[in-house]
Parts: structure tokens; sequence; C-alpha cells
């Protein structure tokens, strides 16, 4: 295993994007894969306070504390599954068809398998996710179709009270 510095730790990331759809309940549907999708970022999220002293003519900084932190998702999909559109235009499937604007909540596991390009290997499990849909669907045009989305990861203490939010694991190439 390489450590830093390195350049074997650069990473031109590739891998597959599934997804288990939770049902009105909030129990798993089946983990899914999500086809195509040209890019899956996490990004963490802190809110804060600042506190200013006012003791001199020039307010100073003299403490910040957390508030909130948490973590947010941004992914593409490319293939207009049925399951796919369905999950972008908040709609249920009756056979072949979308029944739309069926629920308002989407919620689900998250897992991403790895297989970069170059770089090390990286699983990431998220193990409840809130999603949106971020972009329009589009049926016509003259550009490759894409369904955006993004969500919050939430806690999941009850399922797993070690690690609420979720895992990231290092994977050893074969």
């Amino acid at each position: 295993m390489a450590t830093s510095p390195s350049t074997a730790l650069l990473m031109i990331g590739k891998g597959k994007l599934y997804f288990d759809r939770f049902d009105s309940g909030g129990l798993p549907t089946g983990l899914r894969d999500l086809g195509n999708s040209p890019n899956f970022t996490i990004q963490p999220t802190v809110e804060s306070k600042e506190h200013f002293s006012s003791r001199e003519g020039v307010n100073k900084k003299d403490m910040t504390v957390v508030l909130s932190a948490g973590l947010t998702v941004k992914f593409t999909l490319e293939e207009y599954d049925k399951n796919n559109l369905a999950m972008a235009l908040f709609g249920d499937l009756a056979g072949s068809t979308i029944n739309l604007l069926q629920t308002t909540q989407l919620e689900g596991e998250l897992v991403f398998y790895g297989r970069p390009e170059y770089g090390p290997w990286f699983n990431v499990t998220l193990w409840k996710v809130s999603l949106k849909p971020t972009s329009e669907v589009s049926f016509i045009g003259n550009d490759w179709g894409k369904i955006e989305f993004e969500g919050e990861v939430l806690s999941d203490v009850t399922g797993h009270p070690s690690q609420e939010y979720g895992t990231v694991v290092e994977v050893v190439a074969s």
C-alpha cells in the first residue's frame, strides 16, 4: 500500500452506483444497479456559529462552535431505465407504466463500488439517503439525456449504531 506522498494515490475515478429504494414503510426493496453514472460526489457540510469580541475597535473572531454536520451527495444517471425515470419523476411503477408524483419522498441506501482507471479503490455505503431530482427529464434533445440527483445522508443510528451514516472502505485491487 502506498502512503503519501505518492503518485499511486492519484485517482481517475470509475465505478458502479446502486440504490435500494425504501418503500412507503421504510423497508428496503432491493439493491438495483443505476446504470452508467458519469459522476458521484460526497461533500461534508458544517453549520457553525461564530463569536466576535467587541472589546476593541475592530471585532475579532474569538470562537467558532459547530452547530451541525452532515453529508450531501450528487450524481448523474444517463440510462433512461423505467426505475430511474420513476425516481426522477417521484413516481411508482405499475408494470411498464410510471404513475407520476405518487410520492415526494425518495429514500434508500446508496452504494458505490469503485473501480478506478487509476489509483486506489474505494467502496462507499450510505445507509440512508434522502434524494431529490435536480434536473429536467429531457425527452427531446441533441445531447445524451441525463438525470441529476442530489441528496442528504441521514442518520441511521437504529440500524447501524456504530457507523450511523455509512462507510468508505479501501479495497485492495486483485
